[in-house]
């Protein structure tokens, strides 16, 4: 940090222009990411399995999942598209979602999609929220009320 008055006060009012605007990207990418998985998991539940039985759905996920790794990364295996289509399940609701979603991160949502209770997922992630919890101590939480 520089050393005579004017420079420090300068420093410090960028500095925070700075730190503002990369927690403003951060909650924009993230909220982003999220919903486009929400859209993915919405359009493998209307557009690949609609009524169709488990294990063609299950048949079609994998490839669909092993195309999009070797065209987008790993990020996309059979395994995460599973968790998308979890998430769209979850959370029928966009608008619910988009709300959440600009403050937890899709680990926080790859936990919380698997609490049956829709009780205990509204709790954990009004906890996450308020008391800023990370994926690892909201992860702790979890198992030590529900193992």
């Amino acid at each position: 940090m520089p050393k005579s008055p004017a420079p420090a006060s300068l420093f410090r009012k960028v500095s925070g222009i700075i730190e503002s605007s990369r927690q403003k990207v951060y909650t924009a990418v993230n909220s982003g990411i999220v919903l486009m998985y929400w859209h993915i998991g919405e359009a493998i539940r209307t557009g690949v399995l609609g009524n169709e039985k488990a294990e063609y759905g299950k048949a079609v996920i994998e490839e669909l999942g092993a195309a999009l790794t070797v065209q987008y990364g790993k990020g996309f295996s059979a395994r995460n598209l599973f968790n998308m289509l979890k998430l769209y399940e979850t959370y029928p609701d966009k608008t619910i979602l988009q709300t959440v979603s600009a403050k937890l991160s899709w680990s926080h949502f790859c936990k919380l999609i698997y609490l049956e209770e829709p009780i205990q997922r509204d709790f954990y992630a009004t906890m996450a929220i308020n008391e800023r919890w990370s994926v690892r101590v909201m992860n702790e939480r979890i198992e030590a009320n529900h193992g």
